[in-house]
């Protein structure tokens, strides 16, 4: 009797602090802070300082770090009316999917999957464009619907790679291989920027 009262006694101790520290836990995790915008009707965790861009985008710069190469990164979230992918590096600003030469500019979206948070389900894909002196922009660009309209929630970074035809150990750099480098980059869990986006992205809530 007397050891069953002394397992009780250290067992209760114990249940409260394991209940304790997962309250601690959730407490941490809702105390994260968040940027919310009610006309557009969302909501994201502040993985850095937010910009206001336009009407209806919000940028936040991401700073180089010893895992990243990228040599400018940034976060946006964005409600539009027609479906895009940003590419100021290369393309020099929005490309919208319904351009005329879309078709053809699609070869540079490397995969395309789906990513669910648990209240959305984003359609996410990995995009590498060629800018010019040796620079390449690589970008995921995911976005959901919402009636008419859509948000999309997007990593831009610009990254060193070399140009196409630039001969490596006595061979010529072909741009699949150089679009290959940028894609494991883009899918590297490590990565700061590629980890702090997919933070933004599970965040994200929408209230329309």
């Amino acid at each position: 009797m007397i050891n069953r009262l002394i397992c009780v006694m250290v067992f209760i101790p114990l249940v409260i602090a394991v209940v304790n520290c997962q309250n601690k836990s959730s407490a941490a995790q809702d105390g994260m802070a968040s940027f919310r915008d009610d006309a557009l009707g969302i909501s994201f965790a502040k993985i850095g300082t937010v910009e206001k861009i336009e009407g209806s985008t919000y940028r936040i710069m991401l700073q180089p770090s010893n895992n990243s190469q990228a040599h400018t990164a940034f976060a946006q979230v964005s409600t539009a009316d027609r479906l895009f992918v940003d590419l100021p590096g290369s393309y020099g600003g929005r490309f919208f999917f319904d351009e005329p030469s879309a078709e053809k500019f699609f070869q540079n979206r490397i995969l395309v999957d789906s990513v669910n948070t648990g209240q959305l389900t984003f359609r996410r894909e990995y995009w590498v464009v060629y800018a010019g002196m040796g620079m390449w922009e690589g970008v995921i660009n995911c976005y959901t619907q919402k009636g008419s309209g859509y948000y999309v929630v997007s990593l831009v970074q610009e990254l060193p790679a070399g140009k196409p035809g630039e001969e490596s150990d006595g061979k010529p750099l072909t741009a699949d291989e150089l679009k290959e480098k940028i894609f494991k980059v883009l899918q590297d869990t490590t990565n700061v920027n590629v980890s702090r986006f997919t933070t933004l992205l599970t965040s994200v809530q929408i209230y329309k």
